[in-house]
């Protein structure tokens, strides 16, 4: 008997791309699965197009309680029913075979959280759309308690996990609008050991032009990377030297890489300069 998985996904004002995300859900070889929507306030005609269905949960946010993206996630993994959850994002799409091999690959493990390969669909200046595959690192598994502090190894839309372990975890931090997911897989790695079928099995839109895309800002984020680390410091503080190098090589080369994105030219230059020098004492203790 297949264990019910709920679907999660999170809309704001992206009605044409949030069609795409739930007919992935619905075109999964894994057949019982439960598909939540939560829309966080979106005026583009969301609501009209998504209320009238009857074949997901639909849960209509309005402006006056928005919260933001991690207030809306948790209140859909609230709605869910299923012995795991499953989060997608309203840009990006499963390919029809995710959720099938991750809780085959969660049972055999008898883990709490298995992720997946991802495959970015860039979407270009001039219209044009490319692709490639990120499979999962291969030291992205087992005990991951001390590791996901210094590498980003999942992305939320590639995420299956307990939903009891979400709950007990108390699901995404609202304080954090950047990185969600890597501060929640810090608090997840402590409890549980995480595993990644190596394959690529969902697409991640990149557009830099999005105006809604979170990864196209710099400020707000860096606000949030520095809460994060405030908040587990002293997980950070426990890491060897090589592994706190690496923490910082991760949080420099983010920044330089979304202040790049944000034409701030000399941000990025000071990171990117921060990063060689990281890199080069990285390999002297090595």
């Amino acid at each position: 008997m297949q264990q019910l998985v709920s679907a999660v996904i999170l809309t704001h004002n992206r009605k044409n791309l949030v069609i795409r995300a739930i007919e992935s859900v619905f075109a999964q070889t894994y057949t019982n699965l439960e598909c939540i929507v939560v829309d966080d306030a979106s005026d583009d005609g969301t609501k009209e197009l998504l209320s009238a269905r009857k074949d997901i949960q639909y849960i209509y946010i309005s402006k006056e309680e928005s919260r933001g993206g991690n207030y809306a996630r948790n209140v859909g993994i609230k709605a869910a029913k299923g012995k795991y959850v499953a989060m997608l994002d309203d840009d990006d799409y499963w390919l029809p075979t995710k959720i099938e091999k991750q809780i085959a690959f969660i049972e055999e493990k008898g883990c709490g959280l298995v992720y997946c390969g991802m495959r970015p669909e860039y979407v270009h200046k001039d219209g044009s759309i490319t692709y490639a595959d990120w499979p999962p690192l291969d030291e992205g598994q087992g005990d991951m308690s001390a590791k996901i502090l210094s590498r980003i190894y999942l992305i939320t839309s590639g995420i299956l996990v307990r939903r009891e372990l979400l709950e007990k975890v108390g699901g995404f931090d609202i304080e954090v609008r950047y990185w969600q997911e890597y501060e929640l897989s810090i608090r997840l790695a402590q409890l549980t050991e995480f595993y990644a079928v190596n394959e690529c099995l969902y697409v991640y839109r990149i557009d830099e032009q999005d105006k809604n895309k979170l990864t196209n800002k710099f400020d707000a984020w860096k606000d949030s990377a520095h809460y994060i680390h405030q908040k587990h410091k002293a997980l950070y503080a426990k890491l060897p030297l090589a592994a706190k190098i690496d923490a910082s090589r991760l949080y420099n080369g983010e920044a330089c890489s979304r202040a790049k994105k944000a034409g701030l030219t000399l941000t990025a230059l000071y990171h990117k300069i921060i990063c060689v020098i990281l890199k080069r004492v990285r390999y002297i203790i090595k």
